[in-house]
């Protein structure tokens, strides 16, 4: 059986959607051992090194590779496999396109555990230029929102699209119960299933195997409470010297705690994550890594006191050895996750809510143990509804008549 995974911007310097993918693929590995495993990726050299599987263009995702041609890696393919992450909602019509033309081949197709936020991401759906300008022209003259008319038009349209690309799919699962009932505003899905984000099986390294300097060890080990920060360039924050000065101030009051900023984009989220340290009045106790692989990350944030992210998967691989945190909201899909354990989001980047990301490192620091105990049972919960959706996954490529 042959099995190319791909709808996802693997290979693309997100360590979340790395998580994702080496996870999806033990788990292909464990049910499937004898398939023969692809992936779409734009790294290809490093993926195929670390996998030790063959790899295919990241079809769609860059404007030289449009995603009419993934049909050119679909021969003798099984199945096409849409892995992970929140495309139903970051970029829909990007989806359609990769299965409208797996279902046109003639593959059949999966979507396993993708993520759908409340609402569609907005610059797909906002008007620019000289449309915008028009469009505001008439609201001015007249009252008209012309804009909001074609957004809503739009919207109309990719949900209709969504629909009956999806309805194509051998099996549908889902990241969360919250992604299943965004599903079914597009259309009734009554096969769809909620499993669990596949990250959630991300393992990590030995702690000796982290390649960081003596003097990053060094004062990691000095500090007597760490909280883990990541600050995504992708939707930046707004209040960001309003930010910075929370931050001093929580490192003021207490004086053993520091900052380890662990960017999980290494390039963009890193120059972010260096400004934060240089707009501080302590950077010394803000310590900026750079770590590449998701097992070098969750093994630093498994040593964390406390995750605040802008960016899920932090909060995930943190949530893997049970560290608390406290989300700062993109969209929905932060919220949808975090909520299940109990935790919050502090506002979002477009207005911090200051007063509950204090409360929410307070309660962190003092009520450790407690939260572990009622977060073990939730990741335990977790767990059964992702075993469940593998062994629907396992049925329906087994469906396929072939080993």
């Amino acid at each position: 059986m042959k099995i190319l995974l791909g709808g996802v911007p693997f290979g693309c310097d997100n360590i979340g959607d790395e998580a994702i993918l080496a996870s999806v693929i033990g788990v292909f590995r464990r049910i499937c051992p004898s398939a023969e495993l692809v992936v779409c990726t734009g790294d290809r050299e490093g993926t195929e090194r670390k996998f030790g599987l063959k790899t295919a263009p990241l079809y769609g995702f860059d404007r030289a590779i449009p995603a009419s041609r993934l049909a050119e890696s679909l021969s003798g393919v099984d199945f096409y496999v849409w892995a992970g992450a929140t495309g139903l909602s970051d970029y829909p019509e990007m989806a359609c396109s990769l299965l409208e033309t797996v279902h046109a081949a003639g593959v059949r197709s999966i979507v396993w555990n993708v993520g759908m936020n409340d609402v569609f991401n907005p610059s797909f759906f906002t008007l620019g230029g000289r449309k915008r300008a028009f469009a505001d022209r008439i609201r001015s003259v007249c009252g008209l929102d012309l804009e909001r008319m074609w957004r809503e038009r739009r919207i109309r349209a990719v949900r209709h699209r969504l629909a009956r690309a999806l309805s194509r799919c051998d099996l549908i699962v889902v990241r969360d119960p919250k992604s299943l009932e965004s599903l079914r505003r597009c259309g009734p899905f009554p096969d769809a299933v909620s499993g669990a984000d596949t990250a959630i099986l991300q393992t990590q390294c030995r702690w000796d195997e982290l390649p960081w300097s003596d003097s990053e060890r060094d004062v990691f080990q000095s500090a007597s409470a760490r909280m883990a920060v990541c600050i995504s360039q992708q939707s930046r924050i707004r209040e960001f010297d309003t930010f910075t000065a929370w931050l001093d101030s929580t490192l003021e009051s207490r004086p053993g705690l520091h900052a380890v900023t662990l960017p999980m984009n290494p390039k963009a989220d890193y120059e972010v994550m260096l400004k934060l340290r240089e707009s501080s009045r302590h950077p010394e106790r803000i310590l900026p890594l750079r770590f590449l692989e998701p097992e070098q990350v969750q093994a630093v944030a498994s040593r964390c006191d406390f995750i605040l992210s802008s960016r899920l998967h932090l909060l995930i691989l943190g949530l893997n050895n049970l560290v608390p945190g406290v989300g700062i909201a993109r969209g929905s899909k932060i919220s949808d996750f975090i909520s299940q354990f109990g935790l919050v989001t502090a506002g979002s980047t477009d207005r911090l809510d200051l007063p509950a990301m204090t409360a929410a490192v307070e309660s962190a620091l003092t009520h450790r143990d407690e939260f572990r105990l009622r977060a073990k049972f939730v990741r335990a919960e977790l767990l059964a509804d992702l075993e469940h959706a593998v062994g629907l996954l396992k049925q329906t490529l087994e469906s396929s008549g072939r080993d």
